[in-house]
């Protein structure tokens, strides 16, 4: 069986490529490929990443772990991709190097990296450069942070405290002040123009983001007291108000079939936004049995295998949702210590108050899911990450070094890979013969793996009538032209 396509993405505006197509076959199973677009908490993965999988209609799937050297000395790390890399970031940025099964330094610091058209975007700390350009200059008072480009616009917040106050939010702050700033810009454009930006001033000094995310030609982000932003390419609006007092905040958005999903603390459960309200899906994902559903943090989501994984703090929890059963199915806990009790909220929490830290330090975090080949890179971390001291003693030496580590789940019939950047045509092949299931990009082979369905063979195997080109579990294709063929 041979998926033929003929893409044209057209310029790289920072958007989400979306699906390419999406059939059901005879037997139960889906076939689909595409690029998903997720923001995990400071990092976006990359986004010309091809995923190319078939998935059961229902019931059990069989997985395999894989605990990968450790590539920090910390209680914690986040991960990013680009290029087919895995990167850890933690104390500094390290690589992960297949031929030597090991974490290896990178000499760029760059924590957030984009791979836009043939160009590369990296943004640290106040500054963001385009192939280590600048592309603005600091304020004359202030910060420039937490960027992110889609659309044809760079985005960032501005803030001043002019108080200069420990506390980082402030309702009134005399002169002090936090922007959310949409500038027009591309590769072509040199230093962006400030002159040309779209600006809201935010109702409280020191908002920030955990995450960004886009539905159609929107771009969202959400702050850490609630207060929920859209730009449509000509002005921002405010759909959900921010409130200093109440806790809210969406530390990862996803594109997922004709919505945009929004992972949210304390429910712990996934909102959804379809251009006009931002609304809670009840139930997704449930409560591990035995813990409290209170103080929940739905962290990050994927789409691996082509079904959408969630992982959830407090307690480490790995869930996955398939589409076509609307089956949540709890895949594994990432820590093992300690046992699981309702009695409080958070791991250790009584013995992190009595040794006079932060009574939820050891809560447990799935910080990054990162499809990469045939597998998915999956990272935990504590609430904030930190060396071990003997004041962590009653989490024990062991118990504490499950805190940082990265695992790479892995399920059948599934393949990643990036693919090369055209902003002309392109042709890309999807094969599935008896053994295997391999991506082609204008006749050359880019990832290849071993399946276990082996009886999907033939355009017989699958419901041609149900056969959907630019559209499927990554969202609507987000190209020029698309043209495809099932051979």
């Amino acid at each position: 069986m041979r998926f033929d396509l003929q893409l044209k993405r057209g310029a790289d505006r920072g958007q989400n490529f979306g699906s390419l197509f999406e059939v059901p076959t005879v037997d139960g199973s889906v076939i689909g490929a595409g690029f998903q677009g997720v923001y995990n908490t400071y990092h976006r993965t990359d986004r010309h990443v091809l995923q190319f999988f078939m998935r059961p209609g229902s019931g059990p799937r069989s997985f395999e772990t894989q605990t990968l050297p450790r590539s920090t000395d910390l209680a914690g790390t986040y991960l990013f991709d680009l290029d087919g890399a895995v990167f850890s970031s933690s104390e500094d940025v390290r690589r992960w190097d297949v031929s030597s099964q090991d974490w290896v330094a990178d000499p760029s610091d760059a924590r957030e990296r984009m791979r836009l058209g043939s160009s590369l975007l990296s943004f640290t700390g106040d500054s963001a450069t385009c192939d280590g350009v600048p592309l603005l200059s600091a304020p004359d008072k202030g910060l420039y942070h937490h960027f992110f480009y889609a659309h044809g616009h760079l985005f960032f917040y501005h803030t001043y405290w002019a108080q200069q106050s420990e506390a980082r939010l402030h309702t009134t702050d005399g002169e002090g002040f936090s922007k959310l700033y949409a500038c027009p810009w591309s590769p072509d454009s040199g230093r962006v123009d400030l002159t040309k930006a779209r600006v809201i001033t935010l109702p409280v000094v020191g908002e920030v983001p955990f995450s960004y995310g886009q539905y159609k030609q929107e771009v969202l982000t959400c702050s850490n007291i609630g207060g929920v932003y859209v730009f449509d390419g000509e002005s921002w609006r405010t759909i959900v108000a921010p409130d200093i007092d109440t806790s809210y905040q969406v530390y990862s958005m996803i594109n997922f079939y004709d919505r945009l999903l929004l992972s949210q603390y304390p429910t712990g459960q996934l909102f959804e936004y379809a251009g006009t309200e931002v609304s809670l899906i009840g139930g997704w994902p449930p409560v591990m049995a035995g813990v409290s559903t209170q103080a929940r943090e739905a962290q990050t989501l994927a789409i691996y295998g082509g079904e959408l994984y969630v992982g959830v703090w407090p307690w480490g929890e790995l869930w996955r949702l398939n589409p076509d059963s609307s089956e949540w199915i709890f895949v594994r806990r990432m820590m093992s210590q300690p046992p699981v009790t309702d009695t409080t909220n958070h791991p250790y929490e009584q013995e992190a108050a009595a040794a006079g830290l932060v009574f939820n330090q050891w809560g447990q975090r799935v910080t990054s899911l990162v499809p990469n080949g045939a597998g998915m890179f999956i990272s935990t971390s504590a609430k904030a990450p930190t060396l071990w001291e003997p004041a962590f003693d009653f989490v024990g030496d062991e118990k504490w070094k499950e805190y940082g580590t990265v695992t790479c789940l892995t399920v059948p019939d599934v393949i990643s890979t990036p693919i090369h950047w055209t902003e002309g045509e392109t042709h890309l092949e999807f094969i599935i013969d008896q053994e295997t299931m391999s991506i082609q990009q204008d006749d050359r082979l880019l990832a290849e793996v071993a399946i276990e369905s082996s009886s999907v063979t033939g355009p017989e195997a699958v419901v041609a009538q149900s056969l959907t080109w630019g559209r499927g579990i990554f969202g609507a294709y987000g190209g020029e032209a698309l043209e495809g063929r099932l051979l």
